[in-house]
């Protein structure tokens, strides 16, 4: 055990210098972080923008007002920008397995997964995460929910765990590269796929619900810890809702692990 506890320091460590070089690599050229940032502010106040012009008009769309909806838009941005953070580089992996690239991470003295992780940084995410946690605050005022230490104490745990549903769907799906040749097209599907968490699963037919709840589970991502967010639902079971991204997690891991087991590499 501690043996294994010493090679994770020891994996973090290199992952966590690679981090730091690949953002001073961004530095190099500040202009081009400060435009990226621009271009994602643009985005996402005019998708905040568009969004609420959209919806003020019909008023309470399938039992949810705007500003819930808003609620839920915020959520889920402040979620995926918190992925992005860290599990951004997994949507490389069907290429690095392709291209053989994947070799240099397995002849390094650390945990390839981890230096996956670490070793790609997304320097945009910021301006989405305030951008999000900006709506979220704003629409929490407005839409009257009452926002106990309960529900402060809750935002933050369920962020984490919504984040990691997505981190586990992602490596999940990239990890098959292993055994499909075009795997990059069905981890690019998944990441269209992502913006449908932002809608309340009310919109949706029951048997959709059900296939967001299971096989693709971006139920857990925003629509259920909405619920007792905005006062929706009081069930003593919304706790466990942050624990789907750890517990999706697991397999996703196991997925990937096995996936190098039989990794040859291109042989070239």
């Amino acid at each position: 055990m501690a043996e294994r506890l010493a090679d994770w320091k020891q994996s973090l460590d290199v992952a966590l210098f690679a981090t730091r070089m690949n953002f001073r690599s961004h530095l190099v050229h500040p202009g081009e972080v400060v435009l990226a940032n621009l271009g994602a502010l643009v985005q996402a106040v005019s998708g905040a923008a568009v969004f609420m012009l959209a919806l003020s008009t019909t008023g309470v769309v399938h039992g949810w007002t705007l500003a819930q909806w808003a609620v839920l838009t915020g959520f889920t941005t402040v979620a995926r920008a918190l992925w992005n953070t860290v599990f951004f580089g997994t949507l490389d992996i069907p290429d690095m397995v392709r291209s053989g690239e994947l070799d240099h991470y397995l002849v390094r003295p650390a945990n390839p997964l981890m230096l996956i992780l670490f070793s790609k940084v997304d320097t945009d995410v910021w301006v989405e995460i305030v951008i999000g946690l900006g709506m979220m605050g704003v629409a929490l005022q407005a839409s009257g929910a009452e926002v106990g230490a309960a529900v402060l104490l809750f935002i933050p745990v369920a962020l984490v765990g919504s984040a990691l549903v997505f981190a586990a769907m992602h490596l999940a799906v990239t990890s098959l590269s292993f055994w499909l040749r075009y795997d990059a097209m069905l981890s690019m599907l998944v990441w269209r796929f992502d913006s449908f968490a932002q809608l309340p699963m009310s919109f949706y037919p029951k048997w959709v619900v059900a296939v967001f709840s299971t096989v693709v589970p971006f139920a857990f991502v925003g629509y259920y810890p909405c619920l007792y967010i905005l006062g929706k639902t009081d069930s003593p079971f919304v706790w466990a809702f942050p624990l789907a991204g750890p517990l999706l997690l697991i397999p996703a891991v196991l997925l990937w692990r096995r996936g190098i087991a039989r990794y040859s590499s291109t042989g070239s």
